[in-house]
C-alpha cells in the first residue's frame, strides 16, 4: 500500500523567490510532494514555462498599496480554495494571503523573508504572525518576531547561485551575439513599484548619460530594464531571454543598478555590484555582501563617486573579476551553504505533519 506523501506548496510571487524554490526542490522531493501555486509577476511565469514547470496562479502582482491590498484580501481566499481543491498541507511562500489561509484552516506555513522587519512592515504583519516559523538570514532585523524566526547564514540569493549549483555558461551569450572575449558590464533598472518604493529613488537617466560617455570605447554596455527606457537609450537594451540573466551578470565585469535582488546576485556571482538607491545602508543583509567589498552602495545623489568606483574597476578587467572572485570564496567558506538548512526548517514541518 502506498503512503500519500504531505504536500508541500511552493508560493513564490517574485522571479527570485522562484528561482529560490526551483533550487530547493530536488532536495524537497526526498520527503514531500512540491506543488507550484504561483502569483503572476514581472518575468515569474515566462521562466516557469521556459524550465516546464506546471505551476497554478493565485493572483496577477499588483502596483500600489491599496491594489496590494485589496488583492491580498481576495487571496486569502483563493488560497484556501486551491488548498482544499489541492489538497495542501503546508506552504513555503513570502507571501501573507497564502499564510492566512493556511491559519484559517488548521494548516501549516514557513514564511522566508531578507527584508528587515521596519522596511517592509506590512509583509510582516501579513504573513509572519500566521506562520509556525520564518526563515531568514542571521543579519536581518525581525524586531517582535524575532522568537518565531529560524536564522541562517549567507542569503537566498546564494541558494540558487552557490558553485554547486550554478556555472557560467559563455556559448549562452554567444548564442544572442554577446562577444564574451569584448568586456561588457551590465545596467539594471527597476521598476521601483512595489508599496515599499515609494519615495524611493534609483538610477537616474543624467547618470546613464554619464555612464555611456564613461564607458564608450572602453567597454560595452547592456540594459536591462523593467520599465521603458526613453528611445536614447533603447540600442543598449539586453538582447538575451531573462531566464538567462543570471548568465549575463556572471559573465560581465560589473553590474550597476538600483535592484537590491539584482545587486545581491551579482556579487554571489563574483561579479562586481554597484547600487544607486535610497536603500542603500538599509538593509541588513545586503550591508553584509557590502563588509565584504563584493557590492558597494550609492545614495542618488552620490553618482560621482560610483562613477569613480566604476572607472576604476574597468582599468584592468581581469584583476578586477580575480579580486571579487577571492572575495566571494571567503564570503561562501565563511557562511556555508544555506540551502541543507532552509531544507532542513521544511523537513522538520513536514514531520510534525505526519505526526
Amino acid at each position: 500500500m502506498t503512503t500519500c506523501r504531505p504536500r508541500l506548496a511552493l508560493l513564490p510571487s517574485h522571479p527570485a523567490q522562484f528561482w529560490i524554490m526551483h533550487a530547493l526542490v530536488p532536495s524537497l522531493e526526498e520527503f514531500c510532494q512540491p506543488i507550484w501555486v504561483v502569483r503572476d509577476k514581472d518575468i515569474l511565469l515566462q521562466v516557469a514555462d521556459h524550465l516546464d514547470v506546471q505551476y497554478h496562479v493565485l493572483s496577477q502582482a499588483q502596483s500600489g498599496l491599496w491594489r496590494n491590498g485589496t488583492t491580498l484580501l481576495r487571496d486569502v481566499m483563493r488560497a484556501r480554495k486551491l488548498q482544499r481543491e489541492l489538497d495542501i498541507d503546508l506552504w513555503f511562500t513570502k507571501y501573507g494571503a497564502a499564510c492566512m489561509a493556511a491559519k484559517l484552516a488548521g494548516r501549516q506555513a514557513v514564511a522566508f523573508n531578507d527584508d528587515d522587519v521596519d522596511i517592509v512592515p506590512l509583509i510582516a504583519w501579513t504573513a509572519y504572525p500566521f506562520a509556525r516559523t520564518v526563515l531568514c538570514p542571521d543579519t536581518t532585523r525581525m524586531g517582535r518576531f524575532d522568537k518565531r524566526t529560524t536564522r541562517f547564514t549567507g542569503n537566498f540569493e546564494l541558494v540558487y547561485l552557490h558553485p554547486a549549483r550554478f556555472a557560467a555558461d559563455a556559448s549562452v551569450l554567444g548564442d544572442v551575439g554577446i562577444d564574451t572575449e569584448e568586456p561588457f558590464a551590465l545596467v539594471r533598472l527597476s521598476a521601483l513599484t512595489a508599496h515599499h518604493d515609494i519615495g524611493v529613488k534609483g538610477v537616474s537617466e543624467s547618470f546613464l548619460r554619464e555612464l555611456l560617455a564613461l564607458c564608450d570605447q572602453r567597454i560595452r554596455l547592456f540594459i536591462s530594464s523593467e520599465k521603458p527606457l526613453s528611445a536614447e537609450f533603447e540600442e543598449y537594451r539586453l538582447p538575451i531571454a531573462p531566464h538567462h540573466i543570471h548568465q549575463v551578470m556572471a559573465q560581465a565585469c560589473f553590474v550597476v543598478g538600483d535592484s537590491q535582488t539584482m545587486t545581491v546576485e551579482a556579487a554571489m556571482l563574483g561579479t562586481p555590484a554597484l547600487r544607486i538607491s535610497s536603500f542603500v545602508g538599509r538593509l541588513s543583509y545586503i550591508d553584509e555582501v557590502e563588509r565584504y567589498q563584493l557590492a558597494h552602495g550609492y545614495q542618488p545623489g552620490n553618482e560621482t563617486n560610483a562613477l569613480e568606483q566604476i572607472a576604476s574597476l574597468i582599468e584592468d578587467t581581469n584583476a578586477t573579476r580575480a579580486t571579487y572572485r577571492t572575495r566571494l570564496d571567503q564570503f561562501i567558506k565563511d557562511k556555508g551553504d544555506p540551502l541543507p538548512k532552509i531544507v532542513d526548517c521544511l523537513r522538520q514541518a513536514v514531520e510534525d505533519i505526519e505526526r
